[in-house]
């Protein structure tokens, strides 16, 4: 019965994608990356959300506070908490921005305010590297949910077989696929989290023996306190500022669509306590595991009736292929739209088209030989991302610094960041990243002075 209730929501999500196309069928690049910035405030916020109900929540939340206890959980919804707020100010700025440069990517905004090529350049290859281990990240976590079934079928037909739904929906509507498809998602991932939670209360409810607590931690020091707080405020600017967080962006109608979003953002926050309590009960009843990443989804196969777990892995699954799908959206126009200038706008839409193909098949190869590597580079991701902050902030507040200062606060402060992580070292107890940003401003204000000082002799 779980398979069957499985294979129909996802059947019905590719049904879902080509009523998208309805309207759209003959698109240009702009529609397809962006929706030619036509969405309303629903559209606009199930994309913008998709980040928070990832895959990667949904089975990582539960199985980290499983493993770390109540510090993963705090410092986690600490960075979210702070970016929905922060968002409030800046996206809307972003959004603004972006109509101002006729942006489809971020790499957009940095070539056309800035009027420099080779910063765009600069900007696209550190969001490719950054963002390079995401699919393989979400192919990892739909093979731990189709665990679940027992198939007995490779995971490479497995990987295979979702890599062509995604592209799939890709090819019927471009980013409306994803973002219609969004709305099944959450509705189902709001119905499983709930069910799971509700169930694991109710069962702990009526156990006998005393609750066993997730891992207790003893009072942080000083700089563990420090690097938990300059972590939260480095992933929380890193969130606002990411490529596929500001994609999304332009493809809202309006500033005040974007800045009404962020109000209602927060309730999506909902489902973590519900995750932490599934946490508790796999402690409580001592649930067997063949690894921590199998918490949310072996306490879903205890507790409910078949066809509940078949809505629960088929929401896990669309969370998964919503983000693959808005990954490969991202990184397909900033190689044909911003590395391979001089292309029309058709060729530019066929040539993300193939670098989408392209990225699903690394992708799948990674989820197989890979994942070291990738889960090295997904433990980096704001530290590179978050090195656009300088520049976004210029572009945002219309400031104009030298582009060759920007692009070496951008290298620099990123290779300091890598070092320093890759070293096991945090500089006062701060986090790589925000010593990287640091070290980011102070390249820009000196390449900034030697600029301007050249300026006055000349």
């Amino acid at each position: 019965m779980a398979s069957i209730v499985f294979l129909s929501i996802i059947m019905l999500s590719v049904a879902v994608a080509l009523y998208s196309r309805r309207g759209h069928a003959h698109q240009d690049s702009r529609d397809f990356f962006v929706a030619s910035g036509q969405f309303g405030g629903l559209l606009v916020f199930v994309l913008a959300v998709g980040e928070t109900y990832s895959i990667g929540s949904i089975l990582g939340f539960p199985a980290a506070a499983y493993g770390q206890g109540t510090s993963f959980v705090l410092w986690f919804l600490g960075y979210i908490v702070l970016a929905y707020p922060l968002g409030y100010f800046v996206n809307p700025l972003i959004w603004q921005a972006g109509r101002r440069c006729g942006a489809l990517t971020i790499a957009d905004l940095f070539r056309v305010h800035f009027a420099s090529p080779a910063l765009e350049r600069i900007v696209v290859v550190n969001a490719i590297l950054f963002l390079l281990p995401f699919g393989e990240l979400q192919f990892a976590g739909l093979l731990n949910v189709l665990e679940e079934f027992h198939w007995n079928v490779p995971p490479l037909m497995l990987t295979g077989g979702a890599a062509i739904v995604t592209f799939a929906w890709l090819m019927l509507s471009g980013i409306r696929a994803p973002a219609y498809v969004s709305i099944i998602k959450d509705s189902l991932v709001v119905i499983a989290v709930i069910l799971v939670g509700v169930a694991a209360v109710r069962t702990m409810g009526g156990l006998h023996a005393p609750p066993a607590g997730l891992p207790g931690h003893d009072r942080l020091g000083t700089q563990d306190q420090i690097y938990a707080m300059s972590t939260i405020l480095l992933q929380a600017m890193g969130f606002c500022v990411a490529p596929q967080t500001v994609a999304f962006l332009f493809t809202a109608r309006s500033g005040r669509t974007v800045r009404r979003n962020q109000i209602v953002m927060p309730l999506y926050m909902l489902m973590f306590p519900f995750l932490y309590l599934v946490a508790v009960y796999a402690r409580v009843v001592g649930l067997p595991l063949p690894s921590a990443n199998a918490v949310f989804m072996a306490s879903a196969h205890a507790l409910l009736p078949g066809w509940a777990v078949g809505i629960v892995a088929a929401a896990c699954a669309l969370s998964a292929l919503v983000i693959l799908a808005g990954t490969c959206l991202t990184l397909g126009p900033l190689v044909s739209h911003n590395l391979l200038h001089g292309l029309s706008d058709n060729q530019q839409r066929r040539g993300a088209q193939f670098v989408i193909a392209l990225y699903l098949v690394f992708s799948i190869v990674a989820a197989s030989h890979l994942s070291g590597l990738m889960v090295a580079l997904t433990s980096m991701y704001y530290l590179g991302v978050s090195q656009m902050v300088p520049g976004m902030a210029a572009v945002i507040w219309r400031r104009t610094p030298v582009p060759a200062a920007i692009g070496a606060g951008l290298v620099v402060g990123g290779a300091v960041a890598v070092v320093l992580f890759l070293a096991g070292v945090r500089p006062g107890g701060l986090n790589a990243g925000l010593v990287g940003l640091l070290v980011n401003l102070a390249t820009i204000t000196v390449a900034q002075g030697l600029a301007r000082m050249r300026t006055a002799r000349a």
